[in-house]
């Protein structure tokens, strides 16, 4: 079955050629990576200028299966032709940053996290890919949200706090009255605004005397006298009335008693405040710890993609079909994994295997000990142990990227399950064949290998995890891994 090979301008996605001459072609397929198509051109090729890193798409199809596109991202001279890779368009967030405002957020689908990336790339000035992300949903969430008590505590210091903030503006704003009041009562017996009123049932003696002050007998319905410095003794003054004095002091006492009652009011809503900050620094933790995008420390998405797909976890595989004389593109996701169990399809040793598939040396662990972010005790750290019947074998594997437990407890799993050292196999060589057809299956499927291998007679089943296929012969090279 013929290959076909497309040439598409980037962004533009404009066709170039619909017959690109690429000569030993490989095309890989593969689950939580890219895609990728290699090949030559002659250097004679009319149009190989339009041919640029990153400004040109490569399609290949065969016989109707669905295409698998790839952006080209290298390209070196080989003699008298020029050598083409172009890696699968789940690449193009690889090496790129965060560009925008920081995003923050608690409780959230790492798959939405993915969505977001895309939608964030693409939005870009000659960005768009025409990649649509699935909906899947996960069940894990991102960024721990603040302890409810925590919450509550900070809503208590924030309702205080502007209580108290309203009290002290009673309170300066009666003093603001009361300072009027007593001006006024000064101006009216001719004092000065710096004197002082003095109510008191006995004349005031020592620096009190004063012609600046005011004293109010207290003793004879509150009549006012002035300091004669020359008499050296107190004068009662006869105007104004007294009665405009009366009605002036009243103002300043009905003052005065505002001042003495909103500063109690103060006072209060003060402890009130005092005693919300002890109660929310009695609380141990509890702070939120968010999940963050941010232009000064994201500066690979792609590598945020696949360390969500690791830790949470789930799986990707691009998907490229024709709409007309367009692509579409879409990124599938699965929720833990992609793929099915293929029963309908087989491979075969000395039949649809070319050969028998090389025993897969493995290492042996009963334990894993996974050490993350972290110094001393404070070190994020996950044990599994597993693969009993052996004499117990510990390992300890250092990932300073993981700083939670729960990536750290997935990675010391995914670490245990690999030590099993058992005999098993990592790649089968395979042939386009009716058993197993190019096109039957994908990366992701699960399909049963029978034979004798040599070592061992096969009746097994494994997991496709990368698909590459020479173009020329049609054979397959397959990644796989026991299931």
């Amino acid at each position: 079955m013929s290959w076909r090979f497309h040439l598409m301008s980037l962004p533009s996605r404009a066709w170039i050629d619909h017959e690109l001459p690429l000569g030993g072609a490989q095309v890989t397929e593969s689950v939580s990576a890219p895609a990728s198509i290699t090949g030559s051109i002659p250097l004679g090729y009319a149009d190989r200028d339009q041919i640029r890193e990153w400004g040109a798409m490569i399609v290949a199809e065969q016989d109707g299966r669905d295409p698998v596109a790839a952006i080209v991202d290298a390209i070196t001279t080989d003699g008298d032709n020029l050598r083409i890779e172009a890696g699968g368009f789940s690449m193009y967030p690889t090496g790129m940053p965060w560009t925008d405002a920081e995003f923050s957020s608690t409780s959230v689908d790492p798959l939405d996290v993915v969505r977001l990336i895309w939608m964030n790339l693409q939005a870009k000035p000659a960005g768009a890919l025409g990649v649509v992300v699935d909906g899947a949903k996960s069940t894990v969430r991102l960024g721990v949200p603040e302890d409810p008590k925590l919450t509550a505590a900070k809503a208590a210091v924030a309702m205080a706090t502007t209580a108290e903030r309203a009290a002290k503006a009673t309170y300066e704003a009666a003093v603001r009255t009361q300072a009027v009041a007593k001006k006024s009562l000064l101006a009216t017996t001719g004092r000065p605004t710096s004197g002082l009123i003095l109510n008191q049932d006995s004349a005031p003696s020592g620096d009190k005397r004063s012609v600046k002050n005011l004293w109010l007998d207290k003793n004879d319905g509150n009549k006012a006298y002035i300091w004669n410095a020359k008499t050296k003794k107190w004068a009662m003054i006869t105007t104004p009335p007294q009665a405009i004095i009366n009605s002036r002091f009243a103002e300043l006492q009905s003052a005065g008693t505002v001042v003495a009652n909103t500063k109690k009011g103060y006072d209060l809503r003060k402890k009130e405040t005092s005693a919300a900050k002890s109660k929310q620094s009695d609380i141990q933790g509890g702070e939120a710890n968010p999940f963050m995008l941010t232009w000064w420390d994201t500066h690979d998405l792609g590598g945020v993609i696949d360390d969500l797909a690791r830790n949470t976890p789930f799986e990707y595989r691009e998907k490229s079909e024709w709409s007309g004389e367009a692509l579409t593109h879409r990124l599938e996701i699965g929720v833990p994994v992609l793929g099915s169990r293929r029963s309908d399809l087989r491979f075969e040793i000395g039949v649809n295997v070319t050969a028998p598939p090389p025993l897969n040396e493995r290492d042996y662990a009963s334990e894993v000990l996974v050490l993350g972010a972290g110094e001393g005790r404070a070190m994020v750290r996950a044990t599994t142990t597993g693969n009993p019947g052996r004499v117990r074998r510990a390992v300890v594997v250092e990932r300073k990227d993981l700083t939670k437990t729960a990536a750290a407890s997935i990675a010391s799993k995914a670490a245990i399950a690999a030590r099993k050292a058992e005999w098993d196999f990592d790649s089968l060589q395979v042939l386009d064949h009716e058993l197993a057809p190019y096109g039957s299956f994908r990366a992701g499927d699960q399909i049963p290998v029978v034979g004798d291998a040599g070592w061992k007679q096969l009746d097994t089943w494994v997991r496709v995890l990368d698909i590459t296929t020479d173009c020329v012969t049609g054979a397959m090279d397959l990644k796989v891994e026991a299931t």
